[in-house]
């Protein structure tokens, strides 16, 4: 069953009421589980958001984001389109982060120095990072939610997203640094992970 925005922002919605110790109706992701992310921020553009892959960058609810040729379950005779979202997968031994797609792969990466300012983007295939940049360690922590984990004194890490993408929608930041690249109007947010139980592999821009 695919869950669109709507039909997951009603369930979450449902279940805080009913009982509100719970974060979260989907399962937490697990090693090796295909998940989607949502950006979660109450009384804002981006609650409920959806989270994609565009032009080397995550961003939020882009309008001109529609990743088509898309097939379900591994299965190319079983293709769909008009999926609004990316999906990913996390390895758990070094912590990177790969967009669910066909090759060549896609891997986040994070840049934290003063001229990166905690921009978030993806590579293409073999091609490499800078110095002053990361693959990880990222993680799903206790509360369903993917974090930068950071560690040391700085410990986990979230997100916040700036609004004027290009294209339209929000671009994805780490949290910490305020008004990155110049950006107005930016707001944390929490970037809950949402196993997919028919992970849809689509092709994205780079």
């Amino acid at each position: 069953m695919k869950f669109t925005t709507a039909t997951a922002a009603a369930s979450m919605a449902a279940i805080s009421s009913a009982l509100p110790q719970a974060s979260s109706p989907f399962p937490r992701p697990e090693a090796g589980d295909i998940f989607r992310l949502m950006s979660l921020r109450t009384g804002t553009a981006i609650q409920y958001g959806d989270v994609q892959a565009k032009e080397g960058s995550l961003v939020i609810n882009s309008p001109d984001q529609n990743n088509k040729t898309c097939i379900v379950n591994g299965d190319r005779d079983n293709t769909t389109n008009g999926i609004n979202y990316a999906s990913f997968s996390l390895d758990q031994e070094n912590g990177s982060v790969n967009i669910y797609t066909f090759n060549p792969p896609l891997q986040l990466y994070v840049d934290r120095s003063g001229m990166g300012q905690g921009n978030v983007r993806y590579t293409t295939g073999v091609q490499p990072i800078g110095k002053n940049q990361e693959r990880g360690p990222f993680k799903i922590n206790d509360d369903g939610d993917l974090v930068f984990a950071a560690g040391g004194l700085t410990g986990d890490v979230g997100f916040q997203a700036c609004p004027g993408a290009v294209g339209g929608g929000w671009k994805i930041w780490l949290s910490g640094v305020d008004k990155p690249a110049g950006s107005e109007g930016c707001t944390p947010f929490t970037m809950k992970a949402l196993k997919e139980t028919e992970p849809k592999k689509c092709l994205y821009s780079s």
